[in-house]
């Protein structure tokens, strides 16, 4: 596991000491949502980037159950 120092007011650290918090928990937490998040926004940004294939929403729900349908998956 990568070791990392992360400097911290003076004050949030006494705070967190009183808390009980795990310092290194909190921080990981922390950053897998900060990671998340960020994924999540740059595929928006990307999906909202792709042009329309001219495809009626019906066309695509037909050909999404005929695949199904071809594959044996189609409940329904």
């Amino acid at each position: 596991m990568a070791r990392v120092n992360v400097y911290l007011p003076d004050e949030l650290a006494a705070e967190a000491r009183e808390a009980g918090l795990n310092v290194s928990s909190v921080a990981q937490e922390a950053l897998r949502r900060e990671i998340a998040a960020r994924r999540s926004s740059e595929w928006v940004k990307r999906a909202l980037a792709v042009r329309p294939a001219g495809v009626s929403h019906e066309e695509a729900l037909s050909a999404l159950h005929a695949a199904r349908d071809e594959m044996g998956l189609r409940h329904g």
